[in-house]
């Protein structure tokens, strides 16, 4: 059985199954907060609004630049492999995701840098500018995926078909948060209510894109009215 080689994938394709690089280092870069300092008359210091103005922490983007070993690579092979590299991932946007966590993804745009020294060894180097936060490869609507399920901090959520029937009274749905949350989706056969803090909205058969409700890490009720089956498509990640 042939040994696997620890490598990274760009939408798919893997650093070394596809193009037999072989992974020398890795940096994950930590994004940045987005700061908001007021300098005030007659304080030490600054007035900090990072939080206040933003509704919480945002931050700027990160870098990820990976360095690859690609052996037994002469000159004329060398100029080959950096074409279908570049074909593959320059100046684009891809989902990536490294084998050592493989349940998360990054998205970022791009880079290819190299250099050749000897008939034997090239060096690849690969840099990616990335949204701040990994994303969950899951959805809570799909099924899971046990071979790239974190047993450190993976959550196993399950919100498909979820049979709704409480005309008068509401069932109580919860969610999981991350520390950071896509927009939630409600995907319904049937027309009914939803009521989420202070807030109660309506929900439409088909496909509902609910942007008043803003989940927050850790438990998250949700309640709903009314008659028929829903999924919740709820995805999220962490720095």
């Amino acid at each position: 059985m042939p040994v696997k080689v620890t490598g990274v994938s760009f939408d798919g394709a893997h650093s070394y199954n596809d193009w037999g690089l072989k992974l020398k280092s890795v940096s994950i870069g930590v994004p940045k907060a987005k700061t908001v300092y007021v300098s005030v008359n007659g304080m030490n210091g600054s007035l900090d609004l990072t939080e206040a103005q933003n509704g919480g922490v945002v931050y700027e983007m990160r870098t990820l630049k990976f360095t690859f070993d690609a052996r037994g690579c002469s000159y004329i092979r060398w100029t080959g492999l950096i074409s279908r590299i570049a074909r593959a991932i320059e100046g684009k946007e891809r989902r990536i995701i490294l084998d050592v966590d493989s349940g998360y993804y990054y998205t970022g745009r791009c880079h290819i840098d190299t250099k050749k020294t000897n008939e034997e060894l090239a060096e690849i180097g690969i840099e990616c500018t990335c949204d701040p936060y990994k994303l969950d490869v899951t959805s809570s609507n799909e099924p899971w995926k046990w071979d790239t399920f974190s047993f450190i901090d993976g959550v196993i959520r399950n919100t498909s078909d979820i049979d709704i029937n409480s005309l008068t009274s509401w069932k109580e749905i919860i969610l999981d948060g991350y520390p950071y949350n896509d927009t939630l989706k409600i995907i319904s056969n049937a027309s009914m209510k939803v009521k989420y803090r202070n807030g109660t909205y309506d929900i439409y058969a088909g496909e509902n894109i609910m942007y008043d409700i803003e989940l927050y890490e850790g438990e998250n009720k949700l309640y709903f009215q009314g008659k028929g089956k829903i999924t919740i498509v709820h995805r999220g990640g962490m720095l």
